[in-house]
C-alpha cells in the first residue's frame, strides 16, 4: 500500500511539472513572434514609397525642396526616388516632442535605406529633408568622360562629344510634363555634345542636343532664296515649329517650359564645301568672314556636318582618326566611318551653312552639295540647352533616357 500511494504522488508531481515547460515553452514562442511581428512592422521605413501617412504613427515625416512654399520645403507622401539628394544638416529627431541632438540620420538614395543611429526609443520622429539635385547638366556629362571614354571624345576646339554607333546620349526633351518624364509625355532627343563658348557667343559651356527623329521632309526655301536668314526653312523653325502653330500644332514645341530650356545663340555661318575633313568643316562652319551672313541669333538651327563627321567612332578596318582626316564625300568608300555614327541616317538631310545649297548628309553616308533650294530633304531641328539645366535621372540608353528640368 505505501508503494501505490509513493507511484501516485509521482504522477502528480510530473503532471505538474509538464504544465509548467509547457507554460514557459509557449512565453517563449509567444515573445519570439512578436519580436518578429515588429521588425516586420518596420520594414516600410526603408521603401521609396509611403502607404501610409507615416506621422501618424509618430515615426517620419518627409519633406521635399519646394521654392513656392514658405519656408523652402513642402510635406510628401513619397520618399523621391531621383532629382533630389538627401539633406543630412536639416533632417533631425525628436523624442516626444524635443530635438534628440544626439541622433544621426543619413539616407542612400540608390538602395532607399534610411539608417538612424543609435538605436531610438519609443517616442520618436524623424524629420528628413530633400533637396533638388542641381548640378548643371554639362558637368554630369563632362565628369563622367573618364567612365565613357569609348563613347565619348573630345574635338580639336576642346567640345566634348558623342561618338560611335548608339552612344548613351538620350534624353527626354519637349516634354508635356518635366516631372513625369516619359514616352508618353515627351520626345526622344540626343546629346550632340558639350560645345565652348566660342561656338554660340554664350558665356560658359552649353549641351547641343539634336531632335532623334525627322520632323518631315522639308525645302531649305521653297522661294529659292539664298541665305539661311532668308531661308522659309529658317523661319519655319523659328516660327511655326517654335511655336507649335499652323502646320506644326502636333508635332513643335509643346509649351513654354521648353522654350525657356533652349538658348538664343550665335549659329555660325560660314561657307562649306563638300569634301573637307572634319576639322576644316568646323572651320569653315565657324568661318566669320563672310560677306552675306556670318552668323545668326535664333534659337533652333540644325546640325552641322562636322557633327556627323566628329560622331563616328570608326570601326576595324577604319579608325577614327583616318575617318576624321577624310574629305567626307569619300565616307562613300570606308563604311567604318558611316556606319559607327550615330548621327548617320538612311535618308538624305539638310545640314547647317550660310548658302542654300548647303552641305547634305547623304543617306549613302557621304557628305556633298544639293543642286537647288527647293528640293525637300529631311530635318531634324538642333537646339543648345542653357547652362542652368539640370540632369535629374536616367542613365541615358535608349529604355532609360536622362530626364530634365530647370
Amino acid at each position: 500500500m505505501e508503494f501505490e500511494v509513493l507511484k501516485r504522488n509521482n504522477l502528480k508531481r510530473n503532471i505538474i511539472l509538464g504544465v509548467v515547460l509547457v507554460a514557459i515553452i509557449s512565453a517563449v514562442v509567444l515573445n519570439f513572434t512578436r519580436a518578429k511581428y515588429r521588425t516586420a512592422q518596420s520594414m516600410p521605413l526603408i521603401n521609396g514609397t509611403v502607404n501610409y501617412d507615416l506621422a501618424d504613427l509618430n515615426a517620419v515625416a518627409v519633406y521635399i525642396q519646394d521654392e513656392s512654399s514658405t519656408d523652402g520645403y513642402t510635406r510628401a507622401d513619397t520618399i523621391p526616388t531621383k532629382g533630389y539628394t538627401f539633406n543630412e544638416e536639416a533632417s533631425y529627431c525628436t523624442v516626444n516632442g524635443e530635438e534628440d541632438t544626439s541622433i544621426t540620420l543619413s539616407y542612400e538614395m540608390d538602395t532607399q535605406m534610411l539608417i538612424v543611429t543609435p538605436m531610438t526609443t519609443k517616442g520618436t520622429k524623424c524629420y528628413l529633408y530633400f533637396d533638388e539635385y542641381n548640378i548643371p547638366a554639362s558637368n554630369i556629362i563632362e565628369n563622367s568622360y573618364e567612365e565613357n571614354s569609348d563613347i565619348m571624345a573630345y574635338d580639336e576646339a576642346g567640345n566634348l562629344r558623342y561618338i560611335g554607333a548608339d552612344p548613351n546620349n538620350y534624353v527626354y526633351f519637349n516634354c508635356d510634363d518635366y516631372s513625369n518624364s516619359s514616352n508618353n509625355t515627351c520626345e526622344l532627343w540626343r546629346i550632340i555634345g558639350i560645345f565652348s563658348d566660342d561656338t554660340h557667343d554664350i558665356n560658359g559651356k552649353l549641351i547641343k542636343l539634336v531632335r532623334n527623329a525627322s520632323i518631315g521632309s522639308i525645302a531649305w526655301d521653297s522661294n529659292s532664296g539664298y541665305s539661311w536668314e532668308e531661308a522659309s526653312l529658317q523661319v519655319t523653325l523659328n516660327g511655326d515649329y517654335l511655336n507649335r502653330v499652323g502646320s506644326y500644332t502636333n508635332k513643335g514645341i509643346k509649351n513654354n517650359t521648353t522654350r525657356d530650356m533652349i538658348e538664343t545663340v550665335n549659329w555660325k555661318l560660314g561657307y562649306n564645301s563638300s569634301n573637307l575633313t572634319a576639322l576644316d568643316h568646323y572651320t569653315r562652319e565657324r568661318n566669320t568672314a563672310s560677306a552675306i551672313l556670318p552668323s545668326l541669333n535664333r534659337k533652333i538651327g540644325l546640325i552641322y556636318i562636322s557633327d556627323y563627321i566628329y560622331s563616328t567612332s570608326g570601326g576595324n578596318s577604319t579608325d577614327r582618326n583616318t575617318c576624321l582626316e577624310t574629305g567626307s564625300n569619300n565616307w562613300a568608300r570606308f563604311s567604318d566611318c558611316g556606319d559607327n555614327s550615330w548621327i548617320n541616317e538612311t535618308t538624305s538631310e539638310w545640314t547647317l551653312s550660310v548658302a542654300s545649297n548647303g552641305v547634305l548628309m547623304r543617306a549613302t553616308g557621304f557628305a556633298d552639295y544639293n543642286g537647288g533650294t527647293f528640293y525637300n530633304h529631311h530635318v531634324r531641328p538642333s537646339v543648345y540647352l542653357k547652362s542652368n539645366i539640370s540632369i535629374t535621372g536616367g542613365t541615358g540608353t535608349n529604355s532609360d533616357p536622362y530626364t530634365l528640368s530647370l
